[in-house]
């Protein structure tokens, strides 16, 4: 306490306040949250523009045009992809080579007057057709389908080598010719009326009998027409 004698009457007495203006005090600003990490990039091997993960052709060629799944496109659904098909827009069902180009097949024709052998070969005393022996049979089925007029009439001929006797040669060839008429008509589709067939035996060779190619030559089986047959 301080006395308010006149020793200390020059002494003055203060009170203070003290006030905050302009409203609360300031918050203090939160620190900035992370950088999100970068998402993996996923590599694209073939640059097709399919990212690895989902690319279902992960080989595709470079600078071939893919589909949603990374898949080389083709238009034509010929088995030869766009970037590679020379020949593109084929037809559906069309065979075509490597470069997708319709293959090129050598179709038999037809001249007047004449006869041809068919690719049908027999083993030693048997007449069963093999079916490595089939599609000069079918190929003639197709041309009597086809020119039906030219070819109404055809007669298969049977033919052996000299091995047995005559007689029994005579009848194989004829069960010969008779394979080959039953294969056009139960499954070349031809009318029977249309085939006659006739064994030969072994009267017309067309190679010696003397050697084993000779004989396997020998054992065949031709196609004549009075007007017109294939010519390959």
């Amino acid at each position: 306490m301080i006395p308010l004698d006149s020793v200390h009457h020059n002494v003055l007495y203060t009170v203070g306040f003290t006030f905050s203006f302009g409203g609360a005090k300031p918050a203090v600003a939160a620190a900035p949250a992370p950088a999100p990490a970068p998402a993996p990039v996923v590599p694209d091997s073939d640059k097709d523009g399919v990212p690895d993960n989902v690319d279902k052709c992960p080989d595709t060629p470079s600078g071939c045009p893919v589909d949603k799944d990374g898949c080389p496109l083709d238009s034509d659904s010929d088995g030869v992809i766009d970037c590679k098909d020379k020949c593109p827009g084929t037809p559906i069902g069309v065979r075509v080579d490597e470069e997708g180009c319709p293959l090129k097949e050598k179709k038999p024709e037809i001249i007047e007057k004449g006869r041809t052998t068919l690719n049908v070969l027999f083993d030693f005393d048997k007449a069963v057709i093999k079916d490595n022996y089939s599609k000069d049979i079918e190929d003639l089925a197709d041309l009597m389908k086809k020119y039906p007029d030219q070819l109404k009439n055809i007669t298969i001929e049977g033919h052996t080598d000299s091995v047995g006797s005559a007689e029994y040669n005579k009848k194989l060839s004829q069960r010969r010719a008779d394979a080959v008429k039953a294969y056009l008509i139960e499954k070349g589709g031809i009318d029977p009326t249309r085939i006659n067939a006739i064994g030969y035996g072994e009267e017309r060779p067309v190679a010696s009998n003397a050697t084993k190619e000779g004989r396997q030559k020998n054992r065949r089986v031709e196609a004549e027409s009075v007007e017109y047959i294939i010519k390959k």
